[in-house]
């Protein structure tokens, strides 16, 4: 093993002559196969020459040779090795590549995803601990590395993230819930690095995303925090965040609690103008509008609505436009149910008919036609 880890170091050899990498590649994934209980003092350096090996075969194009045998090598050491034998080195591993991570983290962690799809329940259960614990290491990627490019540290907790979701899927809600309280409570600690929280609402979206209506089990409590955060980032505010209620709060509580905060977004132009029309345009509108939805409440959308067309009387007309256009969305949502919230929308769509801003004018105009589509009936009489 030493001479044959030796061998796959010199990179430069290597990637000469495509044999002699094939050879290497071959013999290594022969010994994995027929000797897997022998592998252990060995698999720290294994597991490091096949994920530096990774960019050198992926170069090779996805049907060469190389990245074919790699790709097999990478399922054998995640299929065939028990957790007791490669979680103690996928540790000592991540610690080497943690310090020069690029091009790294991806081949790394998908080894682990793949080893964490075949683990038994039982083994799950038993090596949970141990998980968590490198996981909670892991996850302060983002707050360790603050100072390069966002895209690439977005991208590699992205790997990250997918690999604790793999592990999040297999769990039952009495296993995953103590764990989904221990990672809110490590990005929310009160001396916690604020790209923290970043980080967790970017694995709270990703856990979201596949555990669907089982995620409301656990979203309730997250209402207040990400109510907090939406006003604490908001550089138009200038008040402290106002929720004090402690309890659980039940639906109409939350749409409440986070109401506000997601309209007032309206008026955050965090960031610069490009960034205020990509947030606002590609999320916030969005958002807003399936909040709508969600809230399925007449009584609810009455203030929300209002809540909106408070924002075309902003000072800013990039604001203005801003509301506009949510308003279309919300619309465009709740379809003959928006005929309720005309008759106080009308006032504000007049004025807007004469805005001093050509472009919100011009919006304001589209806004009314659309609204007639949608509704089915001209809006002419409200006027």
């Amino acid at each position: 093993m030493p001479p044959l880890l030796t061998t796959m170091r010199s990179t430069r050899e290597l990637v000469s002559g495509e044999v002699y990498l094939l050879s290497a590649l071959a013999a290594l994934q022969k010994v994995v196969e027929t000797l897997p209980h022998f592998i252990s003092p060995y698999l720290e350096g294994v597991l490091s020459q096949v994920i530096h090996l990774e960019k050198i075969t992926s170069e090779m194009g996805p049907a060469s040779q190389a990245n074919v045998r790699l790709t097999s090598l990478k399922k054998t050491l995640a299929t065939t090795l028990s957790p007791r034998v490669l979680l103690p080195a996928i540790n000592k591993t991540y610690k080497q590549i943690e310090k020069n991570w690029k091009n790294l983290m991806g081949p790394f962690m998908s080894i682990l995803r793949e080893h964490i799809g075949v683990m038994r329940k039982e083994e799950l259960t038993s090596h949970q601990p141990e998980l968590t614990t490198f996981f909670l290491e892991a996850l302060d990627f983002r707050t360790q590395h603050a100072e390069n490019d966002l895209e690439e540290i977005g991208k590699t907790e992205n790997y990250i993230i997918d690999c604790l979701v793999a592990m999040v899927v297999k769990l039952s809600e009495v296993t995953f819930r103590p764990l989904f309280f221990k990672l809110f409570d490590w990005a929310k600690t009160e001396d916690a690095p604020k790209d923290r929280l970043l980080t967790f609402y970017n694995l709270a979206d990703c856990i979201a995303e596949k555990l669907k209506g089982l995620f409301t089990l656990f979203a309730g409590h997250l209402v207040k925090p990400f109510a907090d955060t939406l006003n604490q980032v908001n550089i138009s505010k200038t008040d402290e965040a106002f929720f004090d209620s402690e309890n659980d709060p039940e639906n109409k509580e939350r749409a409440e609690a986070l109401m506000m905060p997601l309209v007032d977004q309206l008026e955050n132009r965090l960031g610069g103008e490009e960034k205020f029309q990509e947030r606002v345009t590609g999320h916030l509108v969005p958002c807003l509008a399936q909040f709508s939805v969600a809230v399925a409440d007449d009584s609810l959308w009455k203030p929300l609505n209002y809540q909106i067309l408070l924002k075309t009387r902003n000072s800013s007309p990039k604001v203005r436009f801003a509301a506009l256009i949510t308003v279309l969305a919300l619309a465009e949502k709740l379809r003959e149910n928006y005929i309720v919230l005309l008759p106080e929308s009308i006032p504000f769509l007049a004025e807007l008919m004469e805005d001093e801003c050509e472009e919100v004018e011009h919006q304001c105009q589209k806004t009314i036609q659309q609204l007639e589509t949608i509704l089915g009936e001209p809006l002419q009489s409200y006027f």
